[in-house]
């Protein structure tokens, strides 16, 4: 699936050579589930001129930019924009990164191990994490830096759950017990025997039972 963007990526390397396709997209594309959008890191000094090539090569329209991602700060993000195409229903965000950062090096900013997957239109890079997520079903969390990061991602798992990858498992390490507490106050939470992680189930809905008179 990816290839259909391999002529765009290739453009883009012209520009900056790490320039490569992250997190979701490749991972879905590795799983055979279908793609939202696209996600192409860059070093951010190349940035206004992919997004001239976007626009003037390819046909793309910017529809947006911001200075977070995935709706939380992380420092190694300058920006992100974002842009469609009339003919199209997959977006493509150019996400400029503070410091030029490799496939590998990039890896480790994704939030599940299942996501740590990359692509620069030759080869596919994955973590350890990724195949060990996949073996599993599970969503591991990885990272999870702050109390707004950890509920996004755990508000992630549970839209990607509810269709593309209906019956996963949420992971998370005992580093990030206390933040995914705090944000599923409704989960019954348990202790794997087997990997000593913390798991949960969606609790039963309320009984109700009728006043004693």
């Amino acid at each position: 699936m990816l290839e259909h963007y391999n002529p765009i990526l290739k453009t883009i390397r012209g520009l900056c050579p790490t320039a490569h396709i992250g997190g979701g997209a490749v991972r879905d594309s590795l799983l055979e589930r279908p793609i939202r959008d696209i996600d192409l890191f860059l070093d951010d000094a190349f940035t206004d001129d992919a997004a001239t090539l976007l626009r003037s090569k390819f046909g793309y329209v910017k529809v947006g930019q911001w200075t977070s991602y995935e709706h939380f700060s992380d420092p190694a993000v300058v920006r992100l924009a974002k842009f469609e195409k009339a003919d199209e229903t997959i977006p493509v965000c150019l996400i400029g990164l503070k410091e030029t950062c490799g496939m590998q090096g990039n890896l480790s900013r994704f939030d599940f191990g299942v996501c740590m997957a990359a692509w620069d239109g030759d080869d596919v890079c994955t973590a350890p994490e990724y195949f060990a997520d996949v073996h599993g079903k599970t969503f591991t969390l990885c990272r999870a830096d702050n109390q707004p990061q950890s509920d996004y991602s755990l508000s992630r798992f549970h839209k990607l759950t509810a269709d593309r990858y209906s019956g996963w498992d949420l992971v998370v390490p005992a580093e990030f017990e206390e933040l995914a507490r705090e944000h599923t106050l409704r989960k019954v939470w348990y202790r794997d025997p087997d990997s000593d992680a913390l798991k949960y189930r969606e609790a039963g809905p309320q009984q109700l039972k009728p006043k004693a008179r």
